[in-house]
């Protein structure tokens, strides 16, 4: 009896005195957390950003705030550093390390695989049939990533059991505000993804510099941005440049779909050397990307097109020339048809967010006449 006694005395003493350390730690972190005023933060220092227009950055010792256009800033908290008392509400927080990530964006995937921080992917918004980077897929082939919903049906369930510390969305998220809302009640931050706005096709792969602040990978993002820079630069854009390109595809309700002018696409083949078929006075007033034609009207300005290059990534890869023929007879009239000069995308070109610039390579590269070692186009036959 005095065994069970004694026992449960010294049962209750330790739990007490656990107790009682877990008070004191929180009481000396609510203190410390106390002493650090978010209004008195000087973000002085700058990280450069020469191409991206959709975001900025400012630091300061242990504290960083991201602005994403049209978003709420993100406060970005280090390891080891208090949360600031007098955060504005409408602040994002992100306290540090990010170890599970529900990823939304696909485009942003590549990111993630050229810092080598996959493994603080936790959940995909797309299923691994829809991923067409080699090393994405394998990881969810192998589980280490697992489908957690599509943007507009996530898993709740899931994503906060697990402890999910931050959501990375496209901007397909704006249709679905309720979701956004509801991840915020779960305490699980969300971020927008906006590199497929950005004009410039090197901006879109300067958004890296962002990913490798939240996930401790700066001077690797800096160094990798720097190296796809310096193959801009080396490009040979003036030799057989100024052929007309034609960037299209057919539509199942019998339009052609076609990039605006000023898109990161349209400017990859004016940096490439190359002319879009279509002048700057198209269609502006959405903020699309993309706008539909007449085939009426594609017929008028992309006849005499130097190059057609098919968009593949709705339907897949077209590698038989009679197939589009059959999607629209009037091709065989076109310049780039009959001279042979037509080709479609990989079905990897949106997913790998940065090979913008080797992308502009196979443009330099078909320009002139120089069909080998393609990366982003296939000759359609």
């Amino acid at each position: 009896m005095d065994y069970f006694f004694r026992k449960t005395i010294r049962l209750i003493f330790l739990t007490v005195l656990l107790f009682s350390f877990y008070g004191c730690n929180k009481a000396r972190k609510a203190k410390a957390e106390s002493s650090v005023s978010f209004a008195g933060l000087d973000f002085t220092e700058t990280v450069p950003v020469s191409f991206a227009g959709q975001f900025t950055i400012k630091k300061t010792a242990g504290y960083s705030v991201i602005n994403i256009s049209g978003e709420k800033p993100v406060l970005v908290v280090e390891k080891d550093f208090p949360l600031p008392s007098g955060v504005p509400a409408d602040y994002v927080v992100l306290v540090k390390p990010l170890l599970k990530t529900y990823l939304v964006s696909s485009s942003a995937f590549d990111f993630f695989a050229k810092l080598n921080i996959l493994d603080k992917v936790k959940f995909s918004g797309s299923k691994k049939e829809n991923m067409f980077l080699p090393e994405v897929r394998q990881y969810m082939e192998d589980g280490k990533i697992t489908y957690a919903g599509k943007y507009s049906a996530p898993d709740f369930e899931t994503l906060y059991a697990e402890g999910t510390d931050i959501s990375i969305q496209n901007t397909m998220i704006f249709h679905k505000p309720e979701i956004k809302e509801k991840l915020e009640q779960l305490k699980i931050p969300v971020i927008v993804e906006k590199s497929s706005y950005e004009k410039n096709p090197l901006g879109r792969i300067e958004w890296i510099k962002l990913y490798g602040l939240l996930y401790d990978k700066e001077k690797e993002a800096e160094d990798f941005f720097n190296a796809r820079q310096a193959e801009f630069n080396s490009l040979n854009k003036s030799a057989g440049s100024r052929n007309t390109i034609a960037f299209f595809y057919f539509t199942s309700s019998g339009s052609v779909n076609v990039r605006k002018p000023g898109d990161y696409i349209t400017t990859a083949i004016a940096m490439a050397g190359g002319t879009y078929f279509m002048d700057a006075a198209a269609d502006n007033e959405s903020v699309l990307s993309t706008m539909n034609m007449l085939p009426e009207d594609f017929y008028v300005k992309a006849k005499d097109a130097d190059i057609l290059i098919y968009n593949s990534t709705i339907e897949g890869m077209i590698e038989d020339r009679e197939l589009l023929l059959q999607k629209f007879p009037l091709l065989k009239d076109f310049k780039g048809f009959k001279n042979g000069r037509l080709y479609c995308t990989d079905k990897k070109l949106f997913q790998e967010t940065t090979g913008s610039v080797g992308f502009m390579q196979d443009l330099v590269s078909v320009m002139n006449h120089k069909e080998e070692n393609l990366h982003y186009l296939i000759k359609i036959k």
